[in-house]
């Protein structure tokens, strides 16, 4: 039962961290509020993030009650987990431990991202939401493109991308 609850709870606190981080993302690219990726991060978190940025400010760039937010979610994931008694307790999973699980969730976007892009840039360059992935993908895909490049309209940057944070992922695995 415990590990029903547990499961449910980690894919809860995923889902809305990285719309959180998504938010936080899209603030820093000054992605256009007319876009309907951004409309949807904005409109789904604005209840936990309206609250909060009233206490902290946001800075033209960054979105620091999103990542505060985003933050407070892996505090409260951690604490179940250490209540259902499958994590350790103290100040290391509690604080550090949850700083870790937003880089963690962060990377987990950024690859379901890729691989979407990646999909995409195979079956439909010409999607709305190609433009936007392309976009929001190309900060971090650009470097590796640099070393591969694009081969009969067939990007495989992403798939790089994939592989490197997969093993980065399974470095921070541990330590959340």
């Amino acid at each position: 039962m415990s590990a029903i609850f547990l499961l449910t709870l980690r894919l809860l606190c995923t889902v809305f961290a990285c719309l959180l981080l998504l938010r936080a993302y899209l603030k820093f690219l000054r992605a256009p509020g007319n876009d309907p990726i951004t409309s949807f991060a904005y409109t789904t978190t604005q209840w936990a993030v309206g609250s909060v940025s009233k206490f902290i400010p946001r800075t033209p760039t960054i979105d620091w009650p999103s990542i505060f937010v985003c933050y407070l979610v892996a505090v409260i994931y951690q604490f179940f987990h250490w209540l259902m008694g499958s994590g350790a307790g103290g100040f290391f999973p509690f604080f550090f431990g949850s700083a870790v699980l937003v880089v963690y969730w962060a990377i987990e976007l950024a690859m379901f991202a890729a691989l979407l892009f990646c999909i995409l840039s195979w079956v439909n360059q010409t999607s709305a939401l190609y433009r936007t992935l392309s976009y929001l993908c190309y900060p971090f895909l650009a470097p590796i493109k640099k070393f591969i490049p694009v081969w009969k309209n067939i990007d495989f940057s992403a798939i790089v991308f994939f592989l490197v944070a997969n093993i980065v992922l399974a470095l921070l695995a541990p330590l959340t």
